[in-house]
């Protein structure tokens, strides 16, 4: 097998006669203006594309489930590619390359599935839209984990289970999506952490021969959400975890083809490239926020919304949760849009109201122009959370999500119903999500907090003691100031 690296999390498998595309993406712009590729692609389409015989994707974020891309593949590979994607109840992607006269194979949940004598291919589902993929020739054998979140050892033994021992994984290396406020870059840096602290523990269970750090060569690329740069990960970081972890590193730049069965690679020149690219992070373009909508054009897409929602899922059910004290679902939220100094409150119950904007406590600050995206696409809220271009306290965060998760689950096809109290699975994973990311968001709050105090108790400690010679001569106050 031979694999390359055509940008972020877009890979080529070649293995013999079969050639496998991972997740193409590889121009352009990413959730809503949030996100652009840290390296130009460096291969053409037709490089690209040359002898692919399958393109798999992972799931439906744009990063990876790239709408243009097909469409270019239809046009000109219609009948030289299969789709590759995991089935899904819905069906919606299915039905959507179809539509553009592309072949698509659904792969059943850890059913290994034959793509020729050789070559067989067992795709995982994870969480509640993404995928892994393990492909095997019965010698060498690749495991592509792409962003799939691994919250727990039990769910990396399923996964060993299905896909032992791989030759090589492929796995995301750093965060990406919104991980607090502009002040908070204590949850980003323990956000960085804990992604490296989740590769080590994949490689240390998984045990593959060589490990591949990808899936994260992006930047957050607007005005609104730069500052979020400023902790992420680089390729370097993840090459020392994975040695140490137990596994071999392999670290590829966009563009660059390993022979798997040559063994080693050598990094040197991939890092020497990257640490260039991550020192000149400052330097990259920025798009602007966006053209302003008006509150009534606001208000429209907001009926528009309602309407859609409560035609999608059911209107007792919410009205139910908007009355359990526990849940606190579908309460208003107040949104100050920070483009046109006007403060929101929304609610799908009571509607849209404009606010006093020099008394009303917002629950989070936004551009007008993310806010109507929000209305306008089920995917929408979920795409905010990604590309960060907000800013909201934990409690704002928690009220944000309560009310508008239901687009995100209306967006998998999913509706809230009464049956769908009784998934025990979609309940406890849905729990678990929202849970992990209001623990770290409180105890990133509460390190914060605690670090302030210490710093201010350090400056009121410095400005009343006397300043006295400590043995060496140094002035205490000098030392403090320095060592803080």
């Amino acid at each position: 097998m031979k694999l390359t690296l055509i940008n972020h999390a877009c890979c080529k498998v070649s293995a013999g006669s079969v050639n496998i595309l991972f997740d193409p993406w590889v121009e352009g712009t990413a959730f809503n203006n949030g996100w652009d590729l840290l390296i130009p692609t460096p291969l053409s389409f037709d490089q690209i594309m040359e002898g692919v015989s399958y393109l798999w994707m992972s799931h439906e974020h744009p990063d990876h489930f790239s709408v243009p891309f097909l469409s270019r593949v239809a046009k000109t590979h219609r009948d030289k590619v299969t789709i590759l994607f995991q089935k899904t109840r819905d069906r919606r992607v299915f039905n959507f390359c179809a539509s553009l006269g592309l072949t698509v194979r659904e792969l059943d949940d850890k059913v290994p599935t034959k793509l020729n004598d050789e070559i067989t291919v067992t795709c995982g589902v994870a969480d509640f839209y993404d995928s892994w993929l393990y492909i095997s020739d019965g010698k060498t054998s690749i495991l592509n984990l792409n962003d799939v979140h691994t919250r727990s050892d039990s769910e990396l033994k399923q996964i060993a289970r299905w896909a032992p021992s791989p030759t090589v994984m492929l796995a995301q290396f750093s965060y990406a999506s919104w991980k607090g406020g502009r002040e908070n870059s204590h949850y980003r840096s323990m956000a960085a952490t804990q992604k490296l602290q989740t590769l080590a523990r994949q490689v240390r269970w998984l045990k593959p021969k060589h490990a591949m750090p990808f899936a994260s060569l992006i930047y957050f690329s607007n005005e609104e959400n730069s500052y979020l740069n400023d902790c992420i990960n680089t390729p370097a970081k993840a090459s020392m975890v994975i040695q140490e972890a137990g596994a071999t590193p392999v670290v590829l730049y966009p563009g660059e083809e390993w022979d798997i069965a040559a063994g080693e690679h050598d990094n040197s020149k991939a890092l020497s490239l990257y640490e260039s690219v991550y020192a000149n992070l400052d330097a990259l373009p920025l798009r602007n926020a966006g053209v302003s909508a008006s509150l009534e054009e606001i208000r429209t897409e907001f009926r528009k919304y309602q309407n859609r929602i409560f035609a999608k899922n059911s209107r007792m059910l919410i009205l139910l949760l908007t009355r359990l004290a526990l849940m606190k679902a579908f309460q208003p939220v107040t949104i100050k849009l920070s483009d046109t100094g006007i403060t929101v409150s929304l609610s799908i119950i009571d509607g849209l109201a404009e606010l006093d904007a020099k008394t009303a406590l917002p629950d989070v600050s936004m551009h007008s122009s993310s806010l109507l995206f929000i209305l306008k696409n089920e995917f929408g809220f979920d795409t905010l959370c990604v590309n960060g271009r907000f800013e909201c306290s934990t409690a704002g965060f928690a009220r944000m999500t309560k009310a508008f998760a239901v687009g995100s689950l209306n967006a998998m096809g999913l509706s809230l119903a009464p049956a769908l109290l009784f998934d025990v699975r979609f309940i406890v994973i849905l729990l678990r999500i929202l849970h992990g990311v209001m623990t770290k968001l409180q105890a990133s709050e509460r390190s914060s907090g605690k670090l302030e105090e210490q710093r201010k108790s350090q400056i009121a400690g410095a400005a009343v003691k006397p300043r006295t010679a400590n043995p060496a001569g140094k002035d205490e106050e000098s030392e403090l100031l320095r060592t803080r």
